[in-house]
């Protein structure tokens, strides 16, 4: 059985106008014709589109996609899997790096707008060295970042129980990056993952050197970002360690310890 091109673009999702683009750029091998001229795709191209919307949803570059989709028609699925792990891993790191930048120009500019803020105003004749727009880049110290937008509370809605510990990081803007690497450079010696409710749970080993280098870590986040809940147990089986935040900072805490397990009682 033989699909139109309207048929394959209401069952994926996917334009008619995208298609044509995929077949030019070789994602899609060029469609067959029907006797009157007609695009004719297979259900293989219908799952190979799927295959591909997925993988562009998690941003992947165009040529990782083609290298993906080569190896998805090889119909061997552990090495798509093994391929789409490594392309997945790239992304992610990556994607941290550009999350600290946007952190760390965050806090220079909560810093510049304090400082524009405070400053007395000025009427008249030229800026110099002493004015607060030309100084207004000079940070003064931590600026609390927010990190998430909450959801607007009801007038008469009783106030959360995490209302006064504020989703937001006051961590010096340029010591992110190399914080987001420490504790990569820890958390990739984990044995064992699973998600708990509102955060993820970690398995290492029994080493001392490491487990004293979770604690300094979770002691240095939560300095600057104390919406974060940190514990360390010894036991048997390893060490365990286990990071929570609120609902609002679910999305942060993904992005640096892996995603968070749903609350008991709530749906998935």
């Amino acid at each position: 059985m033989t699909l139109r091109i309207a048929e394959v673009a209401e069952r994926t999702g996917v334009p008619a106008t995208t298609l044509r683009y995929y077949e030019d750029i070789g994602l899609l091998a060029p469609a067959e014709r029907t006797p009157n001229g007609y695009r004719a795709y297979s259900e293989r191209d219908v799952e190979r589109l799927r295959f591909i919307t997925g993988a562009k949803q998690l941003d992947i570059s165009l040529d990782d996609l083609r290298e993906l989709v080569t190896a998805w028609d090889g119909e061997d699925c552990g090495d798509v899997q093994e391929r789409m792990a490594d392309v997945v891993a790239a992304r992610l790191a990556e994607t941290q790096g550009r999350l600290v930048d946007l952190v760390e120009l965050a806090a220079q500019l909560q810093s510049a707008a304090a400082r524009l803020a405070a400053a007395p105003p000025r009427h008249g004749g030229a800026c110099d060295d002493g004015c607060a727009c030309t100084t207004a880049h000079t940070a003064a110290g931590p600026a609390a970042v927010p990190l998430t937008r909450r959801p607007p509370a009801a007038p008469d809605a009783p106030a959360a129980p995490d209302a006064e510990t504020p989703i937001a990081c006051t961590l010096d803007a340029g010591a992110m990056r190399g914080r987001v690497d420490d504790w990569q450079a820890v958390l990739g010696r984990a044995v064992a993952r699973e998600p708990i409710p509102d955060g993820a749970a970690l398995t290492f080993g029994h080493d001392a050197d490491l487990t004293a280098e979770l604690a300094r870590l979770a002691a240095a986040e939560y300095a600057c970002c104390s919406f974060f809940d940190f514990s360390i147990a010894v036991t048997g089986a390893g060490v365990r360690f286990e990071v929570r935040a609120p609902a609002e900072a679910h999305d942060l805490l993904a992005a640096v310890f892996g995603p968070a397990g749903t609350p008991a009682g709530l749906p998935v």
